[in-house]
């Protein structure tokens, strides 16, 4: 008889359940800080009470593996993109756009990798900024 090819193997279907202390919070504003291992995503929420001072009061963070942000990023952008062929494109403030980077690249971060991370910044800015304009 054939060995079993665990490549092929039906993949089991999985049940999900909450641990006691499960909570569902809501954000309006998040924080990346990336590592070479991980990356770890704040969430918080924009506190206007002071508009001389406003604050974001943060909540919670996650730290995530790189291979489960990439695989998070493919199921944010399907959802965003079923999401948007339902309800016509998503509408952003320009208040909430990303900054634009300065035009020369800071002292600190002025060698050939700085230089090539503002340049990719850049890019994907300007692709963003774009793609709202699609029909």
């Amino acid at each position: 008889m054939p060995a079993k090819d665990a490549s092929k193997a039906a993949t089991p279907q999985l049940s999900y359940e909450r641990d006691d202390d499960f909570i569902a919070r809501y954000a309006n504003n998040i924080h990346l800080e990336s590592s070479g291992w991980d990356l770890k995503i704040t969430f918080g929420v924009l506190d206007q009470r002071d508009l001389a001072k406003p604050v974001i009061e943060q909540h919670t963070s996650i730290n995530m593996a790189w291979s489960q942000v990439k695989i998070m990023l493919y199921f944010m952008q399907m959802h965003l993109r079923l999401q948007e062929e339902e309800n016509g494109k998503i509408k952003i403030p320009e208040s909430g756009l990303p900054l634009e980077l300065p035009a020369e690249v800071p002292k600190e971060f002025d060698n050939p990798q700085g230089r090539r991370a503002f340049q990719i910044m850049r890019e994907m800015r300007a692709d963003f900024i774009a793609k709202l304009n699609e029909p």
